[in-house]
């Protein structure tokens, strides 16, 4: 099983005045170890891409949710164009497709040992090329559901709680009620595992990826943004196994996801912006990056 470096610890911090624009600097220049906050020259957002089996699944014929192939394609555009206006890099990171977690494990012990290593490569490539924060977020159908399904086992919470009563833009009554049951059985299958083997077993390559990725650039000292309920999971898994990681984290934007909340109230975050995101979430760590950069200037 994954195993990490030691995670340095952040020095304490606190902001000199009230508010939040002063408490992110304050978080800022401790991860730079630095007086005072510096602007930064090099953000990247590093986008885990994966195809999860469970966008297909449906059950008395209606699937997880509303989105479509053509919608994706639409999100990478929406997300380039973020990125530029925000003045970030990035790059897709492409994961193996995760099996239908409701009927069988996610992947192999391989391809989860595989990925932690993509993703601890990812944050080491891109520390060394210069990167002074990075953006860890995830992209595919169904990661959300994903996400509910480790965080609700993790925390022992039930299907209907992390997956909540509220429905997402076009999301129908049918629809929740597919991702009840998947999210249902998923928990069944891993009721008796613990650890990565609940990753293995119901989560999917790109969780994996992102856990690797989050993981290790906490151990390059490297500040983060995340967005999303698979990014802000992945970042739970990342602080029990190398625990330290959040304090090197923030979280970008606040989704309609119960499984992200609690993610978040684990972690001890509070989302810089409450965009309140069904889709695209990358986009919520992008749209706070001019916000980061706005209080490193005035630091």
């Amino acid at each position: 099983m994954p195993d990490f470096t030691a995670v340095p610890q952040l020095r304490n911090h606190s902001a000199e005045e009230p508010g939040r624009l002063a408490d992110i600097a304050a978080w800022l220049a401790a991860a730079q170890d630095s007086e005072r906050a510096q602007p930064l020259s090099r953000p990247r957002a590093i986008i885990f891409a994966g195809a999860h089996g469970i966008a297909e699944r449906t059950i008395d014929g209606v699937g997880i949710g509303p989105h479509t192939g053509a919608d994706e394609e639409r999100w990478r555009e929406n997300i380039a164009t973020a990125a530029q206006r925000a003045g970030a890099g990035v790059d897709f990171l492409e994961c193996a497709e995760a099996a239908p977690i409701d009927v069988s494990p996610a992947m192999s012990a391989e391809q989860l040992e595989h990925h932690v290593e993509l993703g601890k490569e990812a944050a080491d490539r891109e520390v060394d090329s210069g990167a002074d924060l990075l953006i860890a977020s995830d992209f595919g159908i169904g990661g959300e559901t994903v996400a509910a399904a480790v965080m609700g086992r993790i925390t022992y919470t039930e299907p209907v709680a992390i997956l909540g009563t509220r429905t997402a833009g076009g999301m129908t009554d049918g629809m929740w009620k597919t991702r009840v049951t998947i999210v249902r059985d998923a928990m069944f299958r891993a009721r008796n595992l613990e650890g990565w083997e609940v990753v293995q077993t119901i989560g999917s390559p790109s969780l994996a990826g992102l856990v690797g990725f989050i993981a290790q650039a906490a151990v390059r000292r490297t500040p983060m943004l995340i967005a999303g309920p698979l990014a802000a999971t992945a970042a739970v898994l990342a602080e029990r196994s190398a625990p330290g990681v959040k304090c090197w984290l923030r979280a970008g934007s606040s989704s309609p996801e119960p499984a992200e909340a609690l993610a978040y109230k684990e972690l001890g975050l509070s989302p810089l912006l409450d965009l309140d995101l069904g889709a695209g979430y990358p986009l919520g760590a992008l749209a706070a990056l001019p916000l980061v950069q706005l209080a490193a200037e005035l630091a």
